[in-house]
Parts: structure tokens; C-alpha cells; sequence
């Protein structure tokens, strides 16, 4: 925002002036927040417009006629405009990511789209800008009460989601502008502009789009500005201390006691992570004071529920410096256990529960202190230090021994099992019943038999006109020994790979539903892993289905001890690492117990399939729906598991092709290479963020000459075509076959489509000579579509076999 004295010398050199900007009045944050929410169009600045442009970044708003008006200042600035008529958004990204994102949304790697309307708020110099472009061609306000009463009466439902960040920015000692842009395409009806420089990725262009009665915000492109600094936190959590009372009803009752340092100066706004389903009371600063704070603002009880936000603003009494340490107390309540039924409950907030700083690599210290009803268990991250009985209640309490990114707790009616090794132990804990849902499922049969085989006797019908399958339900708690004890192998596998067990204690959680979560110390299990075969059968999941719940996902979640919660990620874009580490760990596990390489190589046909399958109605695979690098932006409305089609397969698949990649068949233990490469990434991120450029660094680190395909000691080869880009090769081999006297010469070509033409691969080839193992030819680096080939064998191949081993992504004619 340019200084309020040059904003008044531009005004009495323009033929009109808006009002003059200030410093922010002593009015309170409420006042302001409540000042920005009402602003409303002013009357007396309507204008009719030709040809005004705005730039933002590498986007370019063009109204090219209609009427534009500011709205009413607040405080002596004014925040926005509307603007009705016609108008033209372009932008063209530059990052080929992007451009990829744009052309699956849009269809072309463009936006040019001409536009109705126009709502914009802003905490830049926007209407500045407007304002002098106005006097250039001579414009005057002109009356227009229809107009005005007509945005007049949108206004109070688009106003809100700005405001909070237009606040931030003037509680900042240094503000950070802000541009948003709702717009009203002719072709693509409403889509969103957004150029905020307090975000790491400062230009967002996206649409809300809503499928099957599920709304999707979909990203069609986010990038970093050109030049735009890089900002981090404002703030970060050191330490958490935690006071939470489970009451009978299920309620939490609940004090957090949060230790702060301010990372950048001048900065007043925290943003929290808290459940929409909880209140806060209060918020004290570090002086005692009560602070002022926004949470769902205006919002009734239902709405909260709806449509409100996971998050919570504070506005500290002053801005603290850089460094500063400080702590601020906060008294939440509400309900986030839900209820399954048939006695069985769970935490369905886990990762916010509790007011929650920062993100995947905040890590901090905690100390629980939790209250609960005395007839369930209760397991929480980290050690616990302390457990009694007070009246109908049971207290304990947990602190963590090693910084962790979020803490969390499970509850129950449960029966537990304990394996205890050297260095940690492992307890597990199941309720003895099924959650309602899954026990309506596993309700007994019923079978059709021929009214002919009934018969009628002294006590009535004989026989089965419906024969009753009684088969008890099983009991989740029967399978808690067994599942110690795999838990506890596994522990023991991953640590030849990823170190010594992070902790003392690991709790293993049964939780409804479909999915695993692994929290530091903790585990959340879906209940069909406890469950044996045969009722994994009569629940309806598939052959490959109970593999996924009995193979991979307690062990999977077992891996995230070290691959998420000792190793974080960066941002959104880095979080398939973790992800695909994890999952490669536990397809390694699930590998040693069976008959070695059949469990991995059956994992990775079927992920390949997988991306490589087209459902009905798609014209697209899941390899095209995006690169690992887009994260979450991969569920979207076109593809809403997006991010369980790609995340999972092609990142398990990425870590086996790098795995191979610095393999030494030769040496006593092949994996060296790779062991070494993931000790350092443990030893080098404990604690801290891993962003995928780090690891291409240190990947680069132990690379081998064979490896550096393009002789520039670079990784970028494999992490442009695998890591950020998007398709998965298809290979075919044409060949011809001469005997010479000193064998046989093998000469032809190696055919490479589905993948962009700068796709580069080494691709092994192997002959086929009779029943044996097929023998290796050699390596073709592929890097077009045609790539020709010549081998000297001393045996006439029957075929040219493309990578048999299966150490490449890839598909074969």
C-alpha cells in the first residue's frame, strides 16, 4: 500500500480523489473485522468504464465497458470494487505443471475468458491504480441506484472471506497486498483470482465445482510470482501444554497452554487449526490480557457445522519481534468423538482437536493432561508418565520425549494385547464389538431353499425355507495378540532401513471406517484390519481389497513413525515422499513374510494397472491425472480420489525405480547404496521439513555413473518425467537377428509413446532363449520414440523381453 501522503498527492492531481488512506485507527480488531464485512457500493463512486486493465502477476484483468464502482471506504481506505458489463481475464502460466492442470480443466493451457461481472477486494494499491486511469480518460461518477441496490444485496454474502485477510494486513507492520477476484465467466460461469503475496504460492486461479452433492474446489493453476519472496511462518509452537476433560456426554472441555516464538517481525494475526465442531471461550495473552479472536464469525450453530472453517484467528495486543517467545492460553469446548454405535467410539477430529500451530513440519513438545469417564481406555501420544482413578473418572498424563508435528488420543471400551522388545514396546487396542454400521453388515444370511424341502412337524416347519447362517460377529479384540506381534516384526524390519525406533511406546488404535492414520506414537487402524478372512469376505471387500487391510495398512502406518513423524514435508507438494516411503516399506514387509519378491512384485503389478486404467467415462488414466508433486490439488472434481489413484501407487513405484536405479548386484548387499541414502534422510531431516528438491540433492549425493544420463551429475532427468511430470511410458521392440561366427547380433529398435518427447529412460532389455531365466542384453536410454539398439548374444534370442525384472514404470506390447 503506497503511504498515505503520496495517495494524497495523487489525488489533488487527479480531477477527483478517493478517500485518503490511514493508519489504522484505535478502533478495535471487532470494529475493523465488522467495518470490512458491512462495506457496501458508495454511491457517489459509480462509474461507466472503457478499457481499464489491471495486472496481477501473469494475469491481466481487462474491463472493457460496462460500470465499475468502488465500495465505501473503511477507516479511510477503501477495499474493493464490482464492476458489471464485459470484461476479459488472461493468463498463461509458465510452469508446465500448470500449463498441464489448466488444459485438464479448461482444455487448453490458457485462460482467456470474457467475464459479466466482477467482485474484487483488495489490500493493495488497486484502486489507486483505477482511480488515476479514471482521470487519464476524463471519467465522472455517475448516478445509478439500480446498480447500487443491486450489488447492494449480494454484498452481505461475498464480503466475509475477505475480511480477515484485509484485517491482517493492516494489524502488519508489514503488509503483505492482497488481490482476490470473483468473475462471472460467460463460458465457465464463476471462477476465482487470487494474488496474495502471504502465501507461498501467491497466483491461484480455481473454481468450486460440486459432484454427487460433494463440492470441490479445483485448482486450475497456483505458482509462485516471479521475483516474490519466500516468506515461512509468521509464527511457530514450541511447546503445547494440554488440559482436556472427556465428560459424559462425550463433550471435550479443554485448556491449551501454547508457547510461541514469532519467526518474522510485525506481525499480530495467528491463525490456529481448530475443529469447526469446538468453541473457544477465550484467548489470553502473554501479559495476562484477554485477547481478541475470530472463529466462524456470524455463523449460527448449523452453518458452523456446514460450511464453517477448521481454523481460528488471533489478534495479538502488539506485534512481537522476531524471536520472542511467548505463550497464550485458550479454553475450548464442544464435541469432536463421535459415535459409532453398538458402543463403540472414537476421536473424529484427530489432528484438531486441541488449537494447532503450523503445519506437517511444526514439531514441538507436548504434556497431556487428559480427564475421561472411567469405564473406557484411553491411548495418547507419548509417554505416559502417570495414570488414577478420581471418582467417575479416570486422569492421566503423556509427554512426548522427542519434538512430534501433532499429538493425538483414541478412546474406548477396549481390550488390549502388549509385545515389549528391547528399546520400545507395542500395545494394541480393539473394542470387543463392531461399530453398527460394519455389524449390520456382517449380519447373518439368509439363503433360499425350494418350499418342496420343508416340512411340517409337531414343533412346526422343518427344514430351511430361510436357513439361518448364525455365525457369530467376530470380535475385533480377537485379533490384538497377532496384530502385536506383526507390528512389532515390522518395527524391527523398518529399522535396518529407517534407524532405531523413534520411541519408547507404540499405541495401535481401532478406529471405524476405511482408512489409517499414523500419529507420533499412535495409531488409528480401520477395523477390517482386526478382522480375519472370513469376515473380511462376508463385509463385502475383494481379494485384493483384504490384502490392502491385513498386508499394508497397519504397516504402513507403522512406517509413518519415522516417514512423517520424525521426517516432514515442506508444503503440500512434498508430501507424497513421506507418503510413498512409508508404503514402500510396508510392501517390503509384507514381501519378507511370504515367499521373497512375490508380495512386491504382485504390489507393483497391480499398482501399475492401476495408474494405468481408465474408468468408465474418463478419458483419462490415472497417471494423467497429475504429478506427485500437486498433492492434494489431485482430488478435484475430476478425479475426487485423485490422490489415492496417484499418491500411493506412483510413489511406491518411484521409490522401487530409485531403489533399483542405485542398486549393486555385485556387491554383498545390493541395497547399500539405498540403505545409506535413506539413514542420511533420517538422520539429516529428523525433525524438520523435506522438500522433494532436497531429496533429488541428496539422491544426487550417492548417484552412479549410470545413473547421470544426461552427463550433467543431475537427477533432473527422472525427476522432471516421474517426480513433476505426468504419463507412463509404452515400450515395443522391432529386431532382426544375424549369426555371426562369434555369436549371434541382436539390431533393432526400441519404440517409446504415452510420455512427452523429452521423456528420458533407461530401458533394460533381456532375451529369451529357452525355459531359463531370460538373460540381460543391456541398457537402451531412451529418449524419443525411436531409439535403435544392437547387442551381441552368444545365443539366438526367441524374444526381446522389455524389463522383466520390473524395475521401470512402464507399459509392454
Amino acid at each position: 500500500m503506497r503511504a498515505p501522503i503520496l495517495w494524497m498527492a495523487l489525488g489533488s492531481a487527479f480531477c477527483f480523489a478517493l478517500p485518503a488512506g490511514s493508519q489504522t485507527t484505535a478502533v478495535s480488531p471487532h470494529q475493523l473485522y465488522d467495518s470490512l464485512n458491512g462495506v457496501r457500493v458508495d454511491p457517489a463512486a459509480v462509474y461507466p468504464v472503457k478499457q481499464v486493465e489491471l495486472f496481477r502477476a501473469d494475469v491481466k484483468l481487462t474491463f472493457e465497458e460496462g460500470t465499475l464502482a468502488f465500495l465505501t471506504p473503511v477507516d479511510g481506505r477503501v477495499t474493493g470494487v464490482v464492476f458489471s458489463g464485459h470484461g476479459r481475464a488472461f493468463t498463461a502460466p509458465r510452469d508446465p505443471v500448470e500449463k498441464q492442470q489448466m488444459a485438464r480443466f479448461l482444455g487448453v493451457p490458457v485462460l482467456d475468458e470474457e467475464f459479466r461481472s466482477a467482485y474484487i477486494r483488495f489490500s493493495d494499491g488497486a484502486a489507486e491504480e483505477l482511480a488515476g486511469q479514471f482521470c487519464r480518460s476524463n471519467l465522472s461518477a455517475q448516478a445509478d441506484p439500480a446498480y447500487v441496490a443491486m450489488w447492494n444485496q449480494l454484498l452481505p454474502h461475498l464480503n466475509a472471506p475477505h475480511s480477515l485477510r484485509i484485517l491482517a494486513d493492516w494489524l502488519s507492520a508489514n503488509p503483505r497486498p492482497y488481490f482476490a477476484a470473483a468473475l462471472d465467466g460467460v463460458e465457465r460461469g464463476m471462477f476465482d483470482f487470487v494474488f496474495d503475496l502471504r502465501r507461498e504460492e501467491q497466483v491461484q486461479l480455481g473454481q468450486w465445482h460440486t459432484l454427487d452433492g460433494t463440492r470441490y474446489y479445483d485448482v486450475w493453476a497456483s505458482f509462485r510470482a516471479a521475483s516474490a519472496p519466500a516468506l515461512g511462518s509468521a509464527f511457530r509452537a514450541s511447546h503445547y501444554s494440554l488440559e482436556t476433560s472427556i465428560l459424559p456426554d462425550r463433550s471435550l472441555d479443554g485448556t491449551a497452554n501454547v508457547t510461541i516464538r514469532a519467526e518474522r517481525e510485525g506481525e499480530r494475526l495467528i491463525t490456529f487449526e481448530l475443529s469447526r465442531l469446538l468453541n473457544v471461550d477465550s484467548v489470553i495473552g502473554p501479559g495476562g490480557e484477554e485477547l481478541p479472536f475470530f472463529q466462524n464469525e456470524g455463523l449460527s450453530q448449523r452453518e458452523r457445522v456446514v460450511r464453517g472453517n477448521d481454523s481460528l484467528c488471533v489478534v495479538l495486543s502488539e506485534p512481537p519481534h522476531r524471536g520472542r517467545e511467548f505463550t497464550l492460553r485458550l479454553r475450548f469446548r464442544g464435541s469432536v468423538i463421535s459415535d459409532a454405535g453398538n458402543g463403540v467410539v472414537f476421536v473424529g477430529a484427530r489432528g484438531n482437536w486441541y488449537p494447532h500451530l503450523g503445519g506437517p513440519d511444526s514439531f514441538a513438545d507436548y504434556d497431556l493432561t487428559l480427564r475421561w469417564p472411567r469405564k473406557l481406555r484411553l491411548v495418547a501420544t507419548g509417554t505416559k508418565l502417570d495414570e488414577r482413578e478420581e471418582g467417575d473418572f479416570r486422569i492421566g498424563r503423556w509427554r512426548v520425549e522427542k519434538p512430534v508435528p501433532v499429538a493425538g488420543f483414541n478412546l474406548g471400551e477396549y481390550a488390549s494385547a502388549s509385545v515389549t522388545e528391547s528399546g520400545y514396546a507395542v500395545e494394541v487396542f480393539a473394542n470387543r464389538q463392531l461399530e453398527q454400521a460394519l455389524r449390520r453388515r456382517l449380519a447373518p444370511l439368509a439363503q433360499d431353499i425350494p418350499m418342496g424341502q420343508v416340512t411340517i412337524g409337531p414343533e412346526g416347519p422343518r427344514g430351511r425355507a430361510r436357513l439361518e447362517m448364525a455365525m457369530p460377529p467376530p470380535s475385533p479384540a480377537d485379533a490384538l495378540r497377532q496384530l502385536a506381534r506383526e507390528v512389532s516384526s515390522s518395527i524391527r524390519f523398518y529399522e535396518a532401513y529407517s534407524g532405531p525406533f523413534p520411541y519408547r511406546q507404540l499405541n495401535v488404535s481401532q478406529i471405524p471406517g476405511t482408512f489409517g492414520q499414523g500419529w507420533p506414537g499412535l495409531l488409528y487402524v480401520s477395523t477390517f484390519s482386526f478382522l480375519p478372512a472370513d469376515a473380511q469376505i462376508r463385509a463385502g471387500l475383494t481379494p485384493a481389497a483384504q490384502e490392502h487391510f491385513s498386508e499394508l495398512v497397519p504397516f504402513h502406518e507403522v512406517a509413518h513413525q519415522w516417514w512423517g513423524n520424525v521426517v516432514g514435508w515442506e508444503s503440500y507438494r512434498d508430501q507424497w515422499i513421506d507418503e510413498a516411503f512409508a508404503n514402500y516399506l510396508a510392501l517390503l514387509f509384507a514381501d519378507s513374510q511370504k515367499n521373497p519378491g512375490c508380495a512386491l512384485r504382485d504390489w507393483l503389478e497391480r499398482y501399475r494397472a492401476r495408474l494405468l486404467e481408465k474408468r468408465s467415462g474418463e478419458d483419462f488414466s490415472a497417471a494423467e491425472i497429475g504429478p506427485l508433486t500437486l498433492g492434494s490439488r489431485l482430488e478435484d472434481s475430476k478425479s475426487p480420489d485423485g490422490f489415492e489413484r496417484v499418491i500411493y501407487p506412483k510413489g511406491t513405484w518411484v521409490i522401487h525405480m530409485l531403489r533399483m536405479l542405485l542398486r549393486d548386484s555385485s556387491g554383498r548387499n545390493p541395497d547399500a547404496r539405498f540403505l545409506a541414502l535413506m539413514h542420511t534422510l533420517i538422520t539429516k531431516y529428523a525433525y524438520r521439513a523435506l522438500s522433494t528438491e532436497d531429496l533429488q540433492r541428496e539422491i544426487e549425493a550417492v548417484m552412479t555413473s549410470a545413473m547421470d544420463l544426461e552427463d550433467t551429475h543431475s537427477m533432473d532427468w527422472f525427476f522432471d518425467d516421474w517426480v513433476r511430470g505426468v504419463g507412463i511410458p509404452h515400450y515395443r521392440v522391432k529386431y532382426t537377428v544375424k549369426r555371426l561366427d562369434s555369436g549371434y547380433l541382436v539390431r533393432g529398435k526400441l519404440y517409446q509413446s504415452g510420455v512427452p518427447r523429452g521423456f528420458i529412460a533407461p530401458v533394460p532389455l533381456f532375451a529369451s532363449i529357452g525355459s531359463g531365466k531370460p538373460l540381460p542384453l543391456g541398457t537402451v536410454i531412451a529418449s524419443g520414440e525411436e531409439n535403435s539398439f544392437h547387442f551381441v548374444t552368444p545365443n539366438a534370442p526367441r524374444k526381446i523381453l522389455v524389463d522383466p525384472q520390473m524395475t521401470l514404470l512402464c507399459s509392454v506390447e
